[in-house]
């Protein structure tokens, strides 16, 4: 029988300890994770699509204002400019100026 050093003994109890204690965090699963993934990109396509509709609805009242030398009374002038079907409510529009942004 070979003698094993107290040494090494307590060694092997750190290291095993160590490695215990370290591995705290469970594992994920792996269908919450997918679903996880699934709706951030469903929310970053919003995002996207929000800023799109936002750049295009900009685009319409300055051609608007370029062809009319003036900027539109409302945004329903624009409606035909914008060549889709956009919800022009979500946005607030100032005449005077043109500026346009998204309601909070």
């Amino acid at each position: 029988m070979t003698k094993v050093s107290p040494g090494k003994v307590l060694l092997s109890i750190i290291l095993t300890l160590f490695f215990l204690l370290s591995c705290d965090q469970k594992p994920k699963n792996p269908v919450a994770e997918y679903g996880d993934a699934l709706i951030d990109s469903y929310k970053r396509g919003q995002k996207a699509g929000e800023i799109a509709n936002l750049d295009a609805v900009k685009k319409a009242v300055k051609a608007y204002h370029a062809s009319n030398d003036r900027y539109p009374q409302s945004l329903d002038e624009i409606r035909d400019l914008i060549g889709s079907n956009i919800d022009l409510s979500r946005y607030e529009y100032n005449p005077e100026d043109g500026l346009v942004s998204m309601k909070k």
